[in-house]
């Protein structure tokens, strides 16, 4: 499959669109007030979604990385992932909690195991406990820095 991918962020009337893709994998829905959405885009048909979530002005969460089936393997999740951090850079730290099979993938991205967890907020680690309790797959604590804000106070 040749076909250029196009990745882009999500138009109001595609909100519907968006959170039927996560009512259907059982993930939260999205809110466009406080999420940054992406969606990836072939031939005008949208195959892939992902999301940064503002946890508060200093810290954020990429999530709801969702592939249409019919299109895996080919680097969609890559490009969502990679446009969504690139847009996430006024934030200190970018959190996600990838299943652990996904690990070498967030690596790739600049992602790191968090160290040590009273470093991350509350909402990350309540979230990271629950996807813990609720998936069959163990879920990791990842998180990159952004250096260009990290020496603002």
């Amino acid at each position: 499959m040749s076909h250029e991918v196009t990745i882009r962020i999500a138009k109001q009337e595609e909100i519907h669109w968006v959170n039927e893709q996560y009512q259907r994998i059982s993930f939260k829905l999205s809110n466009p007030e406080h999420d940054l959405i992406a969606i990836a885009v072939i031939d005008g048909q949208k195959v892939g979604v992902g999301r940064v979530q503002t946890l508060s002005d200093k810290d954020a969460e990429l999530g709801g990385m969702y592939v249409n089936p019919d299109f895996r393997g080919v680097g969609i999740a890559a490009k969502l992932a990679s446009f969504l951090v690139e847009n996430a850079n006024n934030f200190q730290r970018v959190y996600c909690l990838p299943f652990s099979h996904l690990a070498e993938f967030y690596e790739k991205l600049g992602f790191a195991r968090v160290k040590e967890q009273s470093t991350a907020p509350d909402l990350i680690l309540s979230k990271h406990h629950w996807c813990n309790e609720i998936y069959d797959h163990e879920t990791l604590l990842f998180v990159k820095n952004n250096p260009l804000t990290v020496t603002q106070s």
